[in-house]
Parts: C-alpha cells; structure tokens; sequence
C-alpha cells in the first residue's frame, strides 16, 4: 500500500505493537524540515509510554537544527565568525551597502582580540545564555580600575557576535541566539566640552606661531596647511577625515556670493589600503554644503595654488614623488603636526580636531538650536515616514557663518584688550621709595 505524501515538518499515524518480551513499540514515518523522510520508533512498557516517547522525538528531531553545506552546529565559533566577515567583505562590494569596509575591519578587530581567544574553539551547539553572559562578565571585568572600562566594547563586540550567531540561524545551525538575552551595563552619558573664544584665539595664534617658528630651519618649507586646516575644521564644524578629503572643485571661493565648500567624502582607514580617499561621508545625511565665514575663507584663499584642477585635494601630502595624481594628507599625520603646534604653545593635551566638532556644534546650537547644529554636522535628523518618503532631504546646512566669525572675533577682541591692558601697566611710571 502506497504511503500517503506528507508535507515537510509532518508526520504519519502512530502505529503501536506488543513485542515478544511483553513490552510495547511505538513506530511512526516522519517527513523532516529538509524533506528527507526518516521511521522512529520507540519501545516503553505501556502504549501510552510508547506513545509519548515517540512524539518526544518527533518534536525534537523538527526542533534540531541540521545546519547547511557551510555551517553545522558543531561546526566551531571562530569559523561561524570567519564565515560572517567574508560575507560581509562581499557584501560591501554591492551597490548601496550597509556596511563599508572600515567598519567591517573593526567587526574583525573586536572578534579577533574578544571573542576568539575566550570562545573560538566552542561548538555552536555548545553555546548557552549563561556562557556568553560569563564571557561579557570577563569583558566588563577586564576594564575595572582602567580610563576604558571596556562597557562601549562589550556592547559592541556583543552586538558583533549576536549578529554572527543570527547568521548560523539563517544556516541552521542554531533554532535559537543564546547572545538574545546577555545584557551589558548601561553606558556613561556623554559629557561634551567646548572651547571658550578665548582658547580658539590661543588655539589659532599656536598654529600661525608653529608656522612662523618654522621658517629658515631644515625640511619642508611652511605652507600654511595646518592653521587653514585648524579654520576650515572651525567654520565649518566638519571632521578631520571630511576637512582633508576636500578637493578644489568642492570649493567655492567667488566674490560675488557666498563662499562654500561642499561635503562629499572622507578619509578612512581600509585594511591592506590604509588611508585613502573615500567617495562618500561617513553617513549619508553628511553629504552637504556649507557657507563658510570671512576667517576661513581667508585661510582657504592663502593657500589655493594659482594653477589647480578640480580633482586636486586642498591639502595635499608632501611626498608626492613619482605620483601623476596628487594624494591627500592623512588624519593621522595632520594629528602628529597639531600635537606640535600645541607643544610649542605650551598646550599640550588641551585640545584635538574632534574638540573642534563640539565647539562649533555649542555655539551653533546656542544661537539657533540643536536643530540647525545637527544638521550643518551632518547628523540625520529623524523624521519618519514623512521625511523618507515625501521631503527632499536638505543639501545645504543653513547658513551659520556669522555665528562662527563671531566666534573667532570675540576672541580677537578679548586678546586685542588683554594687550593693551599689559602695555598700559607695564608703560605706568615706578616711583622710587626713599630709604
């Protein structure tokens, strides 16, 4: 008699017999979630034993997970992850992708220097909610008593192996994410600074010091490269990747307008390519143009060669030997050149380009709102359905430029008149005191 087809994930009717030894089998056909049809049978001392014993199994044999021709369930953590960042590698090559390869560099990092050394070598069929919690446990441990207390990190990395482990789900390897349930500490609140005017006029006079201080000594002649870098970051609030990845044709110095510079990519660091030029800003909402003030128009002006072509980064590296096509200067590099400004100012740790950031977003944010702060930084700024589907998204940051050579005048101001206030004391006449 033919069998009835059963549908995967189905099963037959239970047949029940008495054995010789007076026990009793429970057999029944079973079509898997794969669609391969296997028999379980089951032998207990009672057909009700029998029974259950067999529908036991049938719920555990749908529930297990079989896994696929890349990943089993016993197939090894440190290869579930191997396999999740390859897939990830390839995926960056598509139109449009959700991750670029920087970001994908750091997933590598965070499992290579976490997760593989505690949890590699276990099987995923090994992995329980207790064991990854444990192991965050060792993270957050780890990081007691240290400036990093390693909380950022283990939400990250646990944000990282959760997404390899959705990725054996996929694959059958799991039925279920033993990472759903482990938690981490609620992260610090972020405490942003900024600089007073006064310490963006010491901050812009270091540079243009450094620069001076430069002339007639061994090595490269001064260009001007960092005080216009140090304006551009000011008038513009842009990060430093952004501010080195901008090319002439990106910048519009006319007369007869507003003078702007538009955003369209940055500076990244891409394993086995390290810094180049990356044709996009970090997040989509950055790309923008922004108007700039007077003091960093000036600073772009002292610096644009007379012969440039559109293509030509405003701050090109040095070493450009050999080379047909110019290359920009690395944020690492432009870095070093500011610690030494700020050395010789006697400024030492006060201040790094993403202090910048902050303080043209506090001073931005105090004259005309978070909103307008946020967007002249390229923040996306969440709108909902209405804002996806149905408002053109703004290119152009409002104009905030005055706010921001305002910024810069008031510190001049305040320096101009500490100057006259010493050369009026030191100018007073000393009266001699009779012995």
């Amino acid at each position: 008699m033919a069998h009835d087809r059963l549908n995967p994930g189905e099963h037959g009717e239970i047949f029940i017999k008495k054995t010789a030894s007076g026990s009793f089998q429970a057999r029944v056909r079973v079509r898997l979630l794969d669609g391969s049809e296997t028999q379980i049978s089951r032998s207990r001392k009672t057909k009700a034993a029998a029974r259950l014993a067999v529908q036991a199994e049938i719920d555990e044999r749908l529930k297990r997970p079989r896994g696929s021709v890349d990943l089993k369930p016993d197939s090894k953590v440190g290869l579930a992850a191997r396999q999740w960042i390859d897939e990830l590698r390839v995926q960056a090559t598509w139109p449009r992708p959700r991750r670029r390869p920087q970001t994908i560099d750091e997933y590598e990092r965070l499992l290579g220097t976490l997760l593989i050394p505690k949890m590699g070598n276990l099987r995923l069929n090994e992995l329980t909610t207790a064991r990854c919690q444990a192991w965050i446990d060792g993270i957050i441990d780890a990081g007691r008593g240290r400036s990093n207390d390693m909380v950022v990190t283990a939400a990250q990395v646990r944000m990282v192996f959760k997404a390899v482990l959705d990725r054996a789900i996929v694959h059958d390897a799991l039925r279920s994410n033993p990472m759903d349930k482990t938690t981490t500490p609620p992260r610090k609140q972020p405490n942003p600074t900024a600089l007073t005017v006064t310490n963006v006029y010491r901050l812009r006079a270091a540079v243009r010091a450094w620069e001076s201080d430069r002339v007639g000594r061994p090595g490269p002649p001064p260009n001007g490269h960092l005080p216009a870098a140090v304006d551009v970051m000011l008038g513009t609030g842009l990060r430093i990747g952004e501010v080195l990845a901008l090319n002439w044709g990106e910048v519009n110095l006319t007369t007869d307008g507003l003078p702007t510079v538009r955003v369209d990519a940055t500076m990244v660091d891409i394993k086995g390519r390290g810094t180049v030029r990356q044709a996009m800003p970090k997040t989509d909402a950055g790309k923008r143009t922004i108007t700039i003030p007077p003091f960093t128009a000036e600073a772009l002006r002292a610096i644009r060669p007379e012969a440039v072509s559109p293509t030509d980064p405003v701050f090109p590296s040095r070493r450009q030997a050999g080379r047909s096509v110019p290359r920009p200067q690395t944020p690492h590099n432009v870095r070093r050149t500011l610690r030494a400004a700020l050395d010789l100012a006697g400024m030492r740790g006060e201040v790094h380009p993403h202090l910048l950031r902050s303080t043209v977003a506090t001073f931005v944010a105090r004259e005309r709102g978070t909103a307008d702060a946020a967007v002249l930084l390229g923040h996306k700024i969440q709108g909902g359905v209405t804002q996806r589907h149905y408002v053109e998204r703004l290119l152009v940051a409002p104009d905030v430029s005055s706010i921001l050579q305002t910024m810069v005048d008031i510190g001049e101001e305040e320096a101009a008149e500490r100057a006259a206030r010493e050369t009026q004391q030191s100018a007073r006449p000393t009266i001699a005191v009779a012995g």
